[in-house]
């Protein structure tokens, strides 16, 4: 059997100011000539369908479109699962109804863990689905006061499953998962599971699963083993991955249960990166519609220089001055010594310890204008 599994789709992600619709409707077209040429037999979808549990109608027209061109136009079976930053009855809404068209989601957590089969020429394909739900409200469902955590909420939800260990089984669901030599890589843009506590889940708990379809990191990467993985992000949500490639996962399920998958890639309709530099020199650089992060190396005062860089670079989403200042953990001169010098001077002995120089003849100028205007003042 062959599937696709994607993850953190985020519909309606605005990043400083910036919408991202448009930008996702060109990686979703790549996802969809995916499932033309590949032609899994179902796409897994980890969760985080949308960026906020109340998303803007132009994100569920988006996902809408989204569902009618797979299910309807490419006849491709979707599973899907609510992820912490979804609203769980909008996620929800319909899904006796949308089963019909072999839409098959879950949004609230239940006792009852969601099943779907499908069958391949080998067999039967038992497909798990678990949403994201903190473990207060595992506890509550369950009526157990022993789950205190994530990874205590996911133990004794995998624990009452019913396995037949026979046929091939996949579970998709939404947590932070750790297990193996290496340390999972999250990144800013993703929200945390828990307020405080402990939101990691063991990857020890899923080893009889044949494959593992995880959201929540937004990054491609596997926790231990090969057969479990997260597909990442269709897009970067942050500058902290601007180095990610993203892609999405081909994932196929042979009659043993083995598993080979491929890294599709996703080229984005406009980068996210950083550039480094002075004013003049940015400015003579070929133009980009990338989003970036901006940082000016320049020393001295700047005469708006975002809106001269967004000639060149419309899409700056963050603009930073490289300066470096010296902390300032006040005078070390004594009050005698301190009597004995001049305004101008004490002034000049701070700029130095910050900026590491000397003040130029016309700073100085402009300083001794400002503290006579002061003095007449007074």
């Amino acid at each position: 059997m062959r599937f696709l599994h994607l993850g953190d789709l985020h519909f309606g992600k605005v990043i400083h100011s910036f919408s991202m619709i448009e930008d996702q409707q060109y990686v979703l077209d790549q996802v969809k000539e995916y499932i033309q040429i590949y032609q899994p037999d179902a796409i897994l979808l980890a969760g985080d369908i949308y960026d906020r549990s109340v998303p803007p109608a132009v994100a569920v027209s988006l996902y809408s479109r989204f569902l009618k061109e797979v299910l309807i136009d490419l006849k491709t079976p979707i599973l899907a699962v609510a992820g912490n930053h979804d609203g769980a009855d909008l996620v929800n809404f319909g899904s006796e109804l949308f089963e019909s068209a072999n839409y098959y989601v879950a949004g609230h957590y239940t006792k009852e863990v969601k099943k779907v089969v499908l069958k391949d020429e080998h067999g039967l394909v038992n497909f798990y689905l678990i949403p994201f739900a903190d473990y207060a409200v595992v506890r509550e469902v369950h009526q157990d006061d022993n789950i205190k955590s994530l990874d205590a909420a996911m133990k004794m939800t995998l624990e009452k499953l019913d396995l037949n260990r026979k046929e091939r089984n996949v579970l998709i669901t939404h947590a932070f998962v750790v297990g193996g030599d290496e340390e999972p890589q999250a990144c800013e843009s993703e929200k945390k599971l828990v307020v405080g506590g402990k939101e990691s889940v063991s990857a020890s708990y899923f080893d009889d699963f044949d494959y593992v379809a995880l959201g929540h990191l937004h990054r491609t990467q596997k926790v231990g083993n090969d057969n479990i993985r997260y597909s990442g992000s269709l897009l970067k949500y942050s500058f902290s991955e601007e180095n990610y490639h993203k892609s999405v996962t081909m994932v196929d399920l042979d009659e043993s249960g083995a598993i080979t998958y491929e890294l599709l890639p996703l080229i984005p309709r406009r980068d996210m990166r950083t550039i480094k530099g002075e004013l003049n020199e940015l400015l003579n650089q070929p133009s980009s519609e990338d989003y970036l992060r901006v940082i000016l190396t320049d020393r001295g005062e700047l005469l708006e220089p975002m809106a001269k860089l967004r000639k060149v670079y419309p899409n700056i989403m963050i603009l930073e001055l490289d300066q470096k200042f010296n902390e300032f953990k006040g005078s070390k001169l004594d009050k005698f010594t301190r009597e004995q010098k001049t305004p101008e001077q004490l002034f000049s002995d701070f700029y130095l310890h910050h900026k590491g120089n000397t003040l130029h003849e016309e700073g100085t100028q402009l300083i001794q204008k400002i503290i006579h205007q002061v003095r007449e003042e007074i």
